[in-house]
């Protein structure tokens, strides 16, 4: 069925698709070249959110596909409304998130001749994408599939429909509706007699695990994979909680901190066997490239085969990893014996103690960003959905905050995006209503994108939003100073932002210490209202973390 008119519009044939794929949501800013479409939605049951900015939508519609599995889906206009998604574009690209964005365009027939606004959209958003199409007044349906099917499809990313006006409105062949089943064919055992052969002579293995994990929903398979052969992992920011980071054998977090990751190399330069499990290097730091010379014993296990060789490995499946780890802990010893001897319990809590020796700090006066880090972890509840922007206090947070299911953690790390925990924020609230959600920010990130504190009031959504400020760009200033270079264009002379959340109706705060943080957030998650809690912190511990 479609929803709408007894014939459907273009529009009504684009909203049943996307109501089909699971959407729930759009998010964006309308011209009158998308009204079609925003009726479309409403006559079919998909909330379209406005926002104050492209950006912001485009960061919304990207956390809705990593809270859900589902496409997000940005709208924008033609001229400033699509070149403003670009970086939303680009984010959704280089963290792998399947997001419909869908621009409006002038009537085909104008396209020739008009010139106000006009560029070419195709091409413009053709790098940024896996697929761009201009969207047809017949077979509208199957072009929804077909792009829908590309988003979602390894490695996911976004796509983009081009909606010229005549189109939006044309009344055209429902389309048929079609469910494919997919057979997903599991590795024989003796396929996987290379990897099972140095599985049970390794003595000390090692995991890295990344996004393509829960890309596949293999947490499961993992666990038990991992647990089987008694393996410890180290996990991508993105991949943080695929197994609970309280799991005996979760050895913490790497990408992009130095000080953490020359433990973790440490423990590479040790391992006779090393696992890369849907490990991407789209969230690493360029110090991993070539992280282990052609001698050690390597396997990876993804989605994709490895076309990217920032990192080699000597044996290698590509296919489900859920398939894969399911065949390999079928394969494990009844107990295992001696491959756990190189990480027995002792061997495991000392080295997280390292690493949590490593990143703790207590400033002799003031609030330190790593006390603000694990208060807020101890306040708020496991089930907690946390968003974090970028920043040094990102790096810092992602060896603090432990994260205990698969996409509650949600960040820019591919890209890299300031701005993202506030709309990111939003968008997990909208979805998730029960579930307390902690937007973690700088002053700068928070500025690029505060107008969209507007929606937390319109939607009634009690976000509690924390601001690790300091005035400065500080993983910026580090750098200026490591160069040797003057200090120049870091300071960001930001706003009140205790007035400024009382002005979008909410309650804005200042903390100097942790006992009113740890009040402070305490009364955050008990209101019916948004909180933003300015922490004021001395950034001199980001010098040992960088």
């Amino acid at each position: 069925m479609y929803f709408g008119a007894a014939v459907p519009k273009t529009t009504d044939i684009i909203a049943r698709a996307l109501k089909e794929a699971g959407v729930t949501h759009a998010f964006g800013i309308p011209g009158g070249e998308v009204l079609e479409l925003l009726e479309a939605f409403r006559t079919s049951g998909i909330e379209f959110v406005l926002t104050k900015q492209e950006l912001g939508a485009g960061m919304m519609a990207d956390a809705a596909f990593q809270l859900t599995g589902r496409p997000g889906v940005l709208v924008a206009t033609l001229g400033p409304g699509i070149t403003n998604t670009t970086t939303a574009v680009a984010q959704a690209l280089l963290d792998r998130s399947a997001v419909a964005v869908i621009t409006g365009e002038i009537a085909t027939s104008l396209k020739g001749v008009y010139t106000h606004q006009i560029i070419d959209q195709e091409a413009m958003m053709r790098p940024l994408v896996k697929w761009s199409t201009n969207v047809a007044a017949k077979g509208a349906y199957d072009q929804m599939r077909k792009g829908l099917a590309i988003a979602q499809s390894a490695m996911p990313g976004p796509v983009h429909f081009n909606l010229p006006t005549d189109v939006a409105v044309a009344e055209q062949a429902e389309g048929r509706a079609f469910e494919t089943q997919r057979v997903v064919a599991a590795p024989s055992a003796r396929a996987l007699e290379p990897i099972t052969a140095l599985l049970k002579a390794a003595r000390k293995p090692l995991a890295f695990v990344g996004v393509g994990v829960q890309l596949d929903s293999a947490h499961d398979e993992l666990r038990s994979f991992l647990e089987k052969w008694r393996i410890p992992f180290i996990a991508t920011y993105k991949a943080k909680g695929v197994v609970p980071e309280d799991h005996e054998l979760c050895l913490g977090a790497t990408g992009l901190s130095p000080v953490i990751d020359k433990i973790h190399m440490g423990a590479i330069r040790d391992a006779d066997l090393i696992l890369t499990i849907g490990f991407d290097p789209v969230e690493l730091r360029s110090d991993w490239m070539n992280p282990w010379d052609e001698r050690k014993r390597t396997v990876s296990i993804d989605l994709v085969p490895n076309t990217h060789l920032v990192y080699r490995t000597s044996l290698e499946y590509s296919g489900s990893i859920a398939a894969c780890l399911r065949a390999l802990a079928g394969a494990a010893p009844s107990s295992p014996g001696q491959g756990s001897d190189g990480w027995n319990r002792g061997a495991l809590d000392a080295y997280r103690e390292t690493l949590r020796s490593a990143i703790a700090h207590e400033p002799h006066v003031g609030l330190g960003p790593y006390q603000v880090a694990s208060t807020l972890r101890a306040v708020f509840p496991r089930d907690t959905i946390a968003t974090i922007d970028t920043g040094s206090h990102r790096i810092l947070i992602n060896h603090v905050w432990e994260s205990y299911e698969p996409r509650r953690l949600l960040q820019s790390n591919g890209l890299g995006s300031m701005g993202y925990a506030l709309p990111a924020a939003i968008a997990a609230k909208l979805l998730f209503p029960q579930r307390p959600v902690l937007a973690m920010m700088g002053e700068a990130g928070l500025d690029m994108v505060i107008g969209e504190m507007a929606l937390l009031e319109k939607h009634k959504l009690p976000v509690t939003i924390v601001v690790f400020r300091d005035d400065t760009l500080s993983l910026i200033k580090l750098k200026q100073e490591r160069m040797q270079l003057a200090e120049t264009g870091v300071r960001t002379g930001s706003p009140d932002y205790t007035l400024v959340a009382q002005a979008y109706g909410g309650t804005g705060v200042v903390v100097e210490d942790v006992a009113s943080l740890r009040r402070q957030a305490q009364a955050a998650l008990a209101s019916t209202r948004f909180t933003l809690i300015e922490a004021r912190i001395d950034p001199a511990e980001y010098r040992r973390q960088m």
